[in-house]
Formats: structure tokens, C-alpha cells, sequence
């Protein structure tokens, strides 16, 4: 699909997980991130635990797996230009796409009307899902978060939520927020040990505790006492950067869904 925000062609991703479905579950990084999403949906059609659901997964059609789309999800994904990422900063264009064109599109192909929308992102698709948490709430029903990357920019993000706290008394989103209990700074070494230095995947000097930035972000949020504000988070022991989204994805629609 051409878009005229993004000002390129992206490669989406449709799988109906039932008749009628009864909501829309909008995943970034498709090309990683969506045969996961409709394994994780399918398996929890069995008991009844989620209803019919349309998936729709936002990726790139040069890429084949996720590790192919380091640059263009920097750009797409993240609300600021950061000197350290050339061409990134496109969050909000992204989210002129999926309002103006990917949903009209998926209403009119797959739907033929509205239905109740869920966001789910996972590190940058964190961090974007945040961003229009905060941005533009009414841009999903529900959001999914998992192991959101809010050191972005030098934490651009704290600032960002204490800017929009001084305009808005209140903030109408429901949320579900999870990360894995090794996406520590000790935790993320472990989890790349196996890489060759030199590996861009490789963890650098730099302190970074991806458990204790959520869990101050969400201390903020929640000390705001935003009357609508419906916000649950979890810290799942054990797992590491990439391993935990399906377990995210997995409580959130339950979450979601209340079973």
C-alpha cells in the first residue's frame, strides 16, 4: 500500500481469525511480529478466551524478517529526529497513515464498518504505541505495550507525558503495559552474550534498565489520577528483550477481553 504520509509503499498483513470479527488488532512490525500474533490469537480462539479478531500487521515489503527493518522502523516509529538515527522521527506521519488511510482501507475490505480497534507494539512499536497513547488516545480502544524503548532520544518521553499532564485533565485510554523481568541492564547482557563483539545487536556500556524506566513511567502516569485512565502493567521474571512479546500479547488480550 502506497502511502502519502509516510511517502512509501509499506507491505500489509490481513488474517481473519474467525467470522465476523468482532475487534481489529493493529500490529507494528509486521514483518516479525505478525505470524506471532495470529499463532498467539488462534491458540486462544480454542477455549473462547478472545473473540473473532481481523489482524492486521504494518511491515515492509523489502524485507523478510524483522532484523531487515532496522532503518525504516527507526523512521516510522519513533516521535523524534535523533542525531544517533538518520531519518527517524516519523511517528506522526505513521499515525496519519493508519487514521487516514490503513483504516478506511481495512473498513471498507474487510469489515465494511467499524469495530472496536487494539494497538499492539513491542520496543520501538512500544514506544510509538505510547507516543499515540498520549498523543492522540482516540486513535485505538485499547493499547498492548510491550517492553516499550522510552529511552529514546535521552527519555524524550518523560518529558513529553509531563507537557501534555499540564494540558489535559484527563487521559481516556485503556492500557495494558508489559515487559520482560531480564530486560535489566545486567539482563540484557546476559541476553546478548552469545553475539560477537562488534555485533550491532550487542549491548554497549551504556546503563540502560528497561524495567525500572517503565516502572517510573507508569508511577507518573498513575500519579496523575486521570479519572478514565485504565492502566495494568506486568514485569513477567525471566524473560529477556525477545522473548517476552508473545507473553505481552497474550495477557494484554486477555486484558482486553477479561478472561
Amino acid at each position: 500500500m502506497w502511502s502519502s504520509e509516510v511517502h512509501d509503499t509499506l507491505r500489509i498483513y490481513v488474517a481473519r481469525c474467525g467470522p465476523e470479527p468482532r475487534a481489529v488488532l493493529v500490529v507494528t512490525d509486521g514483518n516479525g511480529l505478525f505470524g506471532l500474533a495470529v499463532s498467539t490469537v488462534g491458540l486462544m480462539q480454542l477455549p473462547r478466551l478472545v473473540p473473532s479478531l481481523l489482524v492486521v500487521g504494518i511491515g515492509y515489503p523489502s524485507a523478510h524478517m524483522l532484523a531487515d527493518t532496522v532503518a525504516l522502523r527507526n523512521r516510522d516509529l519513533t516521535p523524534t529526529a535523533s542525531a544517533a538515527f538518520a531519518g527517524s522521527g516519523g511517528a506522526d506521519a505513521f499515525l496519519r497513515f493508519i487514521r487516514a488511510e490503513l483504516t478506511p482501507w481495512v473498513e471498507r475490505h474487510h469489515l465494511g464498518g467499524p469495530a472496536e480497534s487494539i494497538y499492539f507494539g513491542h520496543s520501538l512499536g512500544g514506544l510509538f504505541g505510547t507516543y499515540v497513547m498520549l498523543s492522540e488516545p482516540s486513535s485505538f480502544d485499547h493499547y498492548i505495550i510491550g517492553s516499550p524503548s522510552l529511552w529514546w532520544d535521552h527519555y524524550w518521553i518523560f518529558d513529553y507525558e509531563a507537557e501534555q499532564a499540564l494540558r489535559r485533565s484527563d487521559l481516556a485510554a485503556k492500557v495494558f503495559v508489559g515487559i520482560g523481568g531480564d530486560e535489566t541492564d545486567e539482563g540484557r547482557r546476559r541476553e546478548g552474550r552469545g553475539l560477537p563483539d562488534g555485533h550491532p545487536l550487542k549491548p554497549v556500556r551504556t546503563h540502560l534498565d528497561m524495567v525500572a524506566d517503565l516502572g517510573r513511567f507508569n508511577r507518573a502516569l498513575r500519579g496523575r489520577h486521570y479519572p478514565t485512565l485504565e492502566l495494568a502493567d506486568a514485569v513477567f521474571p525471566g524473560e529477556f528483550h525477545v522473548t517476552v512479546p508473545g507473553t505481552v500479547l497474550t495477557h494484554g488480550l486477555r486484558q482486553v477481553f477479561n478472561t
